[in-house]
């Protein structure tokens, strides 16, 4: 492959090596700019990322202490949130795939619909779980409400993203299973999401990302509270909020709050680690 690939660009024309050059400086620059703020963060909070840090609870507003309680709080939303989403958003996505017509006046009003909520600012599905959840319901301001908050939110970026993995599943796969006579419920456990498990993996770590850092959302529905939860419907502060809150409200706080962003980053890591493996598993 590197030989080829060294061939295509010495037939490349002058225009080709132009594009070339600006297309690797964009993505030289999106590197250099993300590792800037990488590097800015670990210098600032790396010093006070330790064992008693992870295990132990804050202190003076954040800005001594640990953040355990935040991590389980963190964990918990988190949790609620994929799994609500992850297996409505496949419901939706295989109805859609498997039993509507791509052309299909129905198909159009979901695709247009997922877009619609994919682009709703984050702060008014925040206002729209306050109210819904938290009040209609009865759940009040606690990691329940948060979850569910958060589960609304990673729906639509879920399904549809799920609906472009179905609709790309070779034709060979459909019609050799129908022409076997296997019903369609067989060839959906059996023969659609086992083969697109690798993809499907991919979409969950897409969806969990979105949720792990989302703040605005969770200002109204989780709470402040740095306490440890006792169960989900006890208000928690996640990480996100725990950030905002050390930068923004906290006078002294920035370092704590990179602290804080390097566990958050790490935790992403974590999550993206054990996807990447069950999925390099799911291909073998």
């Amino acid at each position: 492959m590197a030989y080829g690939a060294r061939i295509t660009r010495e037939r490349m024309s002058g225009t080709d090596i132009i594009v070339y050059g600006i297309l690797l400086a964009a993505l030289a620059l999106v590197f250099l700019t993300y590792g800037k703020i990488v590097f800015d963060i670990v210098m600032k909070g790396i010093g006070f990322v330790d064992w008693g840090y992870l295990t132990e609870d804050p202190r003076m507003s954040g800005r001594a202490g640990g953040v355990f309680p935040i991590i389980v709080s963190t964990l918990w939303v988190l949790s609620i949130a994929v799994v609500v989403a992850v297996p409505i958003s496949l419901a939706i996505a295989i109805f859609v795939t498997e039993y509507l017509s791509p052309f299909s006046t129905l198909s159009r009003i979901f695709r247009l619909s997922m877009l619609i909520l994919a682009s709703v600012p984050s702060i008014a599905f925040g206002l729209f779980g306050a109210t819904f959840f938290a009040q209609y319901l009865g759940f009040g301001t606690s990691i329940l409400t948060g979850g569910l908050t958060l589960a609304i939110m990673v729906i639509p970026i879920c399904a549809f993203a799920f609906e472009e993995v179905f609709r790309l599943l070779p034709t060979g796969y459909r019609n050799g299973a129908f022409a076997l006579g296997a019903r369609k419920a067989r060839f959906i456990f059996f023969i659609l999401i086992p083969a697109s498990a690798t993809d499907i993996i991919t979409v969950v770590l897409l969806g969990t990302g979105r949720a792990l850092a989302e703040t605005a959302a969770l200002l109204f529905t989780s709470g402040y509270s740095d306490r440890m939860p006792e169960s989900i419907f006890d208000p928690g502060r996640v990480l996100s909020i725990h950030i905002y809150d050390l930068s923004m409200g906290i006078p002294g706080g920035d370092r704590m709050a990179s602290a804080s962003a390097i566990l958050l980053i790490g935790l992403f890591l974590i999550i993206s680690s054990v996807g990447i493996f069950f999925s390099r598993k799911a291909k073998t």
